[in-house]
């Protein structure tokens, strides 16, 4: 699936206004293309699982990068609280 981000810089349209998953489109009624995008919060998600994974692979991380990688986990608890 694609980011929002990704689907606008492919010339999707993103449709964000009705509940449920958010969606791009590309083309005209009768021949669009309509796929389901991530959410930001899915977006965000995926990205921090990946600073995790490297932090991982690459043994001791700086403390930055760990400050950074907490920063991220917090963010997106943040998020999920409210």
């Amino acid at each position: 699936m694609k980011t929002q981000k990704q689907a606008i810089s492919e010339g999707y349209d993103v449709d964000l206004s009705g509940p449920g998953r958010p969606m791009g489109a590309k083309g005209k009624y009768p021949d669009f293309e309509v796929i389901p995008l991530l959410t930001e919060m899915e977006a965000e998600l995926i990205n921090t699982l990946g600073l995790v994974r490297n932090m991982l692979l690459e043994g001791v991380p700086s403390q930055d990068a760990r400050e950074g990688v907490v920063l991220a986990i917090d963010g997106l608890l943040a998020a999920a609280r409210s």
